[in-house]
């Protein structure tokens, strides 16, 4: 996976306004951003798995399968 790919001209801005928010939260809240941060990667990797499961038909009946 390449993930050297450079960021669209939007998602560079939406960075940079993040980090500027960033560089003005207390320490308390820099971390509370990381847990949920964090989080919100975790939900993210659930979502694709279950996506690509469910794209795959991996974990269905045989039967289930066929029938598409």
């Amino acid at each position: 996976m390449d993930t050297n790919q450079p960021l669209s001209l939007e998602q560079q801005f939406e960075l940079r306004l993040f980090a500027d928010q960033v560089r003005n939260l207390s320490l308390e809240e820099s971390q509370e951003l990381l847990i949920q941060l964090r989080e919100s990667m975790l939900v993210q990797a659930n979502t694709f798995r279950e996506i690509i499961k469910d794209s795959w038909g991996i974990g269905q009946d045989l039967a289930t399968v066929l029938e598409y």
